[in-house]
């Protein structure tokens, strides 16, 4: 089972490390294996602490969390009281367009691997290589 939470300050301040303390408890207790990460906040902060559930359909949102919330995060998600639906379906989700903003709350901030995945170090990469855009580029302003 994979779950995001976010790490941000403004989440920890709504009790987001009480809630991931209370998710690898109950993880444990149910023998279940369960990757926590803590990612950036989406901007919902009036649904702090977000808790995001990676499903088959995509990211599940629940919120605002509380600690009498999570053990029924280990159960059908679809009856949870605070099932708010795909994240990326909300409508204040899907209202933005996100630009500088748009990894945060998607990937682990610490992991390189997660932002390359995400088209991050793209321009780094072509600055350190900058002859290989040549060899597949027709131009001859390569030097």
């Amino acid at each position: 089972m994979k779950i995001y939470l976010p790490l941000d300050s403004a989440a920890v301040a709504l009790g987001a490390d009480e809630i991931a303390e209370a998710l690898h408890t109950h993880a444990r207790a149910k023998g279940i294996d369960l990757t926590l990460v803590r990612n950036g906040s989406r901007g919902m902060v009036w649904l702090e602490p977000l808790v995001e559930v990676e499903t088959l359909a995509g990211r599940m949102a629940f919120g605002p969390m509380t600690l009498a919330d999570v053990p029924a995060l280990f159960g059908d998600l679809a009856q949870h009281p605070k099932a708010l639906g795909l994240t990326d379906e909300l409508p204040w989700m899907k209202a933005q367009t996100r630009l500088t903003f748009a990894r945060v709350g998607v990937i682990d901030p610490l992991s390189l691997a997660e932002y390359r995945a995400q088209g991050g170090l793209t321009g780094l990469d072509r600055g350190i290589h900058p002859h290989q855009r040549c060899w597949l580029s027709s131009s001859n302003n390569c030097a």
